[in-house]
Parts: structure tokens; C-alpha cells; sequence
């Protein structure tokens, strides 16, 4: 993949919601015409290129967040921007379509875990609804993609980017906006649910084959919903409304003669049962964390199969270490364009067993990272720089689609047992340790 096409990927992984709508607008008119199809690369490009505007709906995890400021001064939106705790470090004030109009652009947080779309809306609401202005990206109306045709970036520090791949470099090094900072808002009750990422994978995979074929026996029609639904949100992060809209039209067109209730025209009946299902799974894959594959590799993070190699090499086998520094990269992978990475304390609990001060100072002698004095104690964040020969993100290693959790399952997924015990015995760990090691890593997995 050549620089142009991984700039057009990170564009789209960011911003692009492909179904089940978008919009276009030609440039000087004010009406946007809808396209009840899919949105191809083909807009997309001629949006950057600036021959008209394109127009799309939000994900469930939106990737971004935009204020829509209209008919006020430059002074009113730096004033707006400057009291959510917006500045250049974490936002970008851009020129809008008409005059005295601005996109406020941000990546937003919440407790150190991404925020829906819903919640997005929910906290900012309020305060948009008190200052006059719109947040976006929304479940039901689109809003023009962001570094088009006269979207000028107005901060000093990013005035002079004159391409929209040098606007989206500089986006992808912004600090996220931790939503829980937004003034009006009633805070959203964090309850203490571990991560669950132990659905089957099966249900993804017929989920798949479910929405590609339809209906293959009778009585089968509302379990396959559940699958379709399932599919729909991990494979493509769409918001509840339109995976509602997706199935409903799933069922109509693929249901192959084999539900009585469709052949009995019951269609009011299956549209309810389908907003029941849909929402159950909505609310309870929010609860539990469990994020589409897209969210889930990028706020989790992904490795390559060569880091692991250089891990245990300046771990010296340790396995213990070794967990650490792993953890740390892979967090560090997506968000390596950053100048300063954070990390949050409960991350660095969570990665080590003996106290993470002690491999940060470590690491830091080996020059892997340089530790930051910025320190902001409302977010309980330590800031890095990290020096890793990060590899292409296209050989992360993913495990139907999703990176693995954690160090065990990513060296299973590379190696096999005598491969991890050479590497181990090549970086400096004695042969009885490497045994030792294999042991755990492979033979635990048989006892599942």
C-alpha cells in the first residue's frame, strides 16, 4: 500500500460511514441531495479533491466529534471552543461552507474508554442547546466530511496545511477531549463491568453468511436476526437506528419463503422484535465493553508479529517484562503519530504486576521511551514520547478481525510452541525457563 492509499485508509477508518446513506451538495448551492445507496471511494475522493461535498451519518463509536457553529463572529467561536477546554492541542477551528460559520473538530473521550454516539450527543447537548450551535456526527443527519472545498484550518499552527492529508496528519497527533470536562452535563455512572470479549465467534461468521444468503430453514427467522444484527455492529460500527433499518430490509428481501410470520405478513410484529433484539444488544455490548472490530483494534490497540521478537529482545525473556512492554507498544500503535502519548493510570496497573514505575524507568534507560513532566491530575495521565520501529499497520496480527487481548493469545496466534521456545532461548533465557514458558502460554489454552 503505497503513502496516498494509507492516508485515504486512515481518512476513511476516521470519518466515513458508508451506509446506509450519504449526501452530496454541489459547491455553491444550498440543498444537499440524498443517495439511499452506499458511499464508494469515488465521492470520498472528490470530496478531498473538492469538487462537491459529500455529507454522512455517525457510527455508533464515532472516531470524531464536530461543533457546528453558524452566523457568529471568529470571537464567539474561539469563546465557545476555549470553554469546553478546547485549544490547537486538541482541536481544530476550521472555516465552514458560509460566512461567519465554523467546524469545531475533536476526538472525543470519555473515562479513558470511547464513547457512543448516543452518549456523545447526550453530554454535549445541553451545553450546544445553551450556546446556540450543533454537535455532530448524529444517528439521522449527515454532516459534510471535514478538510473539503474551502475548509480552511484557522489555528496558527495548522494555517498553512494546504492538503488534506497533511490536515488529517495533524489530526491524527491531537490530545482527546475527555467528555467528562463538558460544563451542564449529568455524568454518566461508570460501573465496575470487566471487558467481556468472549462472545463466540461463530455468531459473527453466521451473522455473515445470514446477511449475504438469507433465510436456509424454516423456523430459523429470529435467531438469525440476532446474528445479522451481531454482524452488522461488529463488522461495520453502525448505529442501533440503522442496523434496525438494515435487518428490516435483510428480512424483507432474503427470507427466502422460510418465516411463517412473513408469509402470514406479520411485518409489524417482525419490525418490533428486531428493535428489541437490536436494542438489547446495543445496550448490552455497551455495558461489557465489547466494541466493534474496528474500535475495539483501535482504542485497544494491534501489534505485528516482528514487535514481538523486538519485545522479548529488550525484555531479555522476561516474561513478566515482557507483558509490559507489550501492552505498552500496542497501545502506543494507533496513536503513534502523537507527539505526546498518555497513558492512563489504570492502564499501567492493569499492564504490570510489579509496579509500573519500574519498567518505565527501565525502558527509559534502554532510550524505548522518554517519560514527559506534563501530568494532568483530573485525568490521571502520564505523557510519553516512544521511539519503536513501528511496522505497517496492514500485518497486525488479528484474530477474526480483532487484535488479541493479550501477550499469550498473540504468541499463539504467531508461533508455534517450539518457534516461541527458540525465540526465547535466542533473546537470553535459559532453556529450562523458555520450557517453562511454552508451557504456559500453549498448554493453558487446553485447559479452557
Amino acid at each position: 500500500m503505497d503513502h496516498k492509499e494509507e492516508n485515504l485508509k486512515q481518512y476513511i477508518e476516521n470519518f466515513i460511514q458508508r451506509r446506509p446513506r450519504y449526501a452530496v451538495k454541489q459547491i455553491g448551492k444550498k440543498s444537499w441531495r440524498t443517495k439511499n445507496k452506499s458511499l464508494s471511494d469515488i465521492p470520498i475522493k472528490a470530496h478531498l479533491n473538492g469538487q462537491y461535498y459529500v455529507g454522512v451519518l455517525g457510527k455508533w463509536y464515532p472516531r470524531y466529534a464536530i461543533l457546528d457553529i453558524d452566523n457568529r463572529s471568529r470571537e464567539e467561536a474561539e469563546e465557545i471552543r476555549e470553554s469546553l477546554k478546547l485549544d490547537s492541542s486538541n482541536s481544530m477551528l476550521m472555516e465552514s461552507e458560509n460566512p461567519d460559520s465554523y467546524h469545531i473538530l475533536f476526538s472525543p473521550t470519555y473515562n479513558n474508554k470511547p464513547p457512543t454516539i448516543r452518549l456523545l450527543n447526550e453530554i454535549i447537548k445541553p451545553y450546544a442547546i445553551d450556546k446556540g450551535i450543533e454537535v455532530y456526527p448524529q444517528a439521522n443527519k449527515v454532516i459534510r466530511l471535514p478538510f473539503g472545498h474551502k475548509q480552511y484550518n484557522l489555528d496558527f499552527e495548522y494555517i498553512h496545511l494546504d492538503t488534506w492529508s497533511k490536515k488529517l496528519y495533524w489530526f491524527n497527533k491531537l490530545d482527546d477531549l475527555d467528555l467528562r470536562n463538558i460544563p451542564y452535563q449529568q455524568l454518566t455512572l461508570d460501573l465496575n463491568i470487566q471487558p467481556d470479549n468472549s462472545l463466540k465467534t461463530s455468531t459473527y461468521y453466521e451473522g455473515k453468511f445470514l446477511y449475504q444468503n438469507g433465510l436456509k430453514e424454516k423456523n430459523s427467522r429470529y435467531p438469525s436476526q440476532y446474528k445479522v444484527l451481531h454482524f452488522l455492529y461488529m463488522q461495520h460500527n453502525y448505529t442501533v437506528e440503522s442496523a434496525i433499518e438494515i435487518t428490516w430490509q435483510w428480512i424483507r428481501n432474503k427470507h427466502n419463503g422460510y418465516s411463517d410470520k412473513v408469509n402470514s405478513g406479520k411485518w409489524r410484529t417482525i419490525k418490533a422484535e428486531i428493535e428489541r433484539q437490536a436494542k438489547w444488544i446495543y445496550s448490552n455490548y455497551e455495558l461489557r465493553h465489547f466494541y466493534p472490530n474496528e474500535i475495539h483494534n483501535i482504542y485497544k490497540g494491534y501489534i505485528t508479529k516482528a514487535d514481538i521478537e523486538d519485545i522479548f529482545y529488550f525484555a531479555k525473556g522476561n516474561i513478566p517484562k515482557a507483558k509490559f512492554l507489550f501492552n505498552l507498544v500496542k497501545y502506543c500503535y494507533p496513536r503513534q503519530y502523537r507527539t505526546f502519548i498518555q497513558l492512563h493510570s489504570d492502564n499501567l496497573i492493569t499492564w504490570s504486576q510489579r509496579g509500573y514505575m519500574k519498567y518505565l524507568e527501565e525502558f527509559q534507560g534502554l532510550r524505548i521511551i522518554k517519560r514527559l513532566d506534563k501530568y494532568k491530575i483530573e485525568h490521571f495521565s502520564k505523557s510519553i514520547i516512544i521511539k519503536w520501529n513501528f511496522r505497517d499497520p496492514g500485518k497486525a496480527v488479528l484474530v477474526d478481525r480483532r487484535a488479541p487481548e493479550d501477550l499469550p493469545e498473540t504468541i499463539r496466534a504467531c508461533y508455534k510452541p517450539e518457534e516461541f521456545r527458540e525465540l526465547l532461548i535466542k533473546v537470553g533465557a535459559k532453556r529450562t525457563s523458555a520450557i517453562m514458558a511454552v508451557k504456559t502460554v500453549f498448554e493453558s489454552v487446553k485447559n479452557v
